[in-house]
């Protein structure tokens, strides 16, 4: 047996993407996922991120700054996206990353965008559900309505 070759990794802290920080890792880049949506809040580059499938879908991104809703919300719209896409809540997060507007998000089906406001995934966009996703982030409404909508 190889010296260390026994030692297991120590799995991810809960709020980091797992295939993000993985890759920054292997490449030797920054990664840097805060722990709270108030610490998002607080910071100026930070933005919100929903993937679904374990980082195999990114849902949609907004700046932190753009959102208006309380956590308890945030985390109800993306049970209700994940019902939509993958009816798999376990493979579901929000993170909140530090990142500019312009630069892309990695992750499955294509990844995702940075933009100064709300990016959903082009699947999402043709179920017609942007204006709905965008009044639950502003406060607006607290849950869109999913009844009949699945990209499945």
């Amino acid at each position: 047996m190889k010296n260390g070759s026994n030692r297991r990794a120590k799995p991810l802290p809960k709020h980091v993407s797992p295939l993000r920080s993985m890759m920054a890792d292997a490449s030797g880049d920054l990664y840097v996922a805060l722990e709270t949506f108030e610490a998002a809040r607080n910071h100026p580059s930070a933005i919100v991120i929903f993937e679904g499938d374990d980082g195999g879908t990114i849902y949609l991104t907004i700046p932190a700054y753009w959102v208006g809703c309380n956590e308890h919300t945030l985390k109800q719209l993306l049970s209700d996206i994940d019902a939509m896409c993958w009816s798999d809540i376990s493979g579901a997060r929000v993170v909140y990353e530090v990142l500019p507007i312009g630069s892309s998000v990695a992750g499955g089906m294509g990844g995702g965008r940075i933009i100064d406001g709300l990016w959903l995934h082009p699947t999402l966009e043709a179920l017609g559900v942007h204006e709905d996703i965008e009044q639950v982030l502003n406060g607006q409404c607290e849950r869109i309505d999913i009844i009949g909508k699945s990209w499945r």
